[in-house]
């Protein structure tokens, strides 16, 4: 009889819950912004820092051993893969740069060594060609003309030819000298060859734009 006295057990009501105010949904929302902007900044600084260029390839690093430069005064060598031509300027090119356009001993002066000409024509970004004939480069499309020294002398061109950076290696690679701008302009200079050098670093992801030049005979 206890036992039949005993009430039935009752359902429990499920505890109420709050709607979601709007200061919590636009805390919410706030949350999740910056949730996803931190992960978009800490993808782009990783972007940034990690290469993206193989060494070898257009963007990166390109070695070269010391003998592969060519001659002083002599034709220069195209690197496809690299997209810049390899220059090795000698006083032969500097004499001749100065006596066929006085102009530029003082507003474009040179030094012997190694340049690393991009072979983009800086007028509308034609393939420009080396004519031996005329020991120079001339652009087939437009009719652009540029020194060995990378110095623009004719043409539509209203700037000199952009130089990538290059480092002068020791067999520990060491660097014992690289391109710098010269003094008084934005060019870039030829590296010297110190003694001990073993390779060319030629970074095709530095580069050098050419200076304004925009007269007749390569006058600023």
């Amino acid at each position: 009889m206890a036992a039949a006295a005993r009430e039935a057990p009752t359902a429990k009501t499920p505890p109420s819950v709050a709607p979601m105010s709007r200061r919590e949904f636009l805390y919410y929302i706030w949350a999740a912004s910056m949730a996803l902007f931190l992960a978009e900044t800490g993808g782009a600084i990783l972007w940034f820092a990690v290469p993206r260029f193989k060494a070898g390839e257009f963007g990166g690093v390109f070695e070269l051993d010391v003998t592969a430069v060519p001659a002083p005064d002599s034709d220069p060598v195209s690197y496809d893969a690299g997209r810049f031509w390899l220059v090795n300027i000698g006083q032969g090119d500097i004499d001749r740069q100065y006596s066929e356009h006085p102009q530029t001993q003082t507003d474009y002066p040179q030094t012997q060594g190694v340049k690393a000409l991009y072979k983009i024509c800086v007028h509308l970004g034609c393939l420009y060609k080396w004519v031996p004939t005329n020991h120079r480069f001339e652009c087939p499309c437009h009719g652009s003309k540029y020194l060995p020294t990378g110095i623009r002398v004719d043409g539509p061109a209203r700037r000199n030819l952009d130089v990538f950076i290059v480092q002068a290696v020791d067999a520990n690679g060491s660097v014992l000298a690289q391109t710098e701008a010269l003094a008084g302009n934005l060019e870039g200079s030829a590296v010297t060859l110190p003694s001990g050098t073993a390779k060319l670093r030629i970074d095709t992801g530095k580069r050098i734009v050419g200076e304004v030049n925009s007269k007749p005979g390569g006058g600023k």
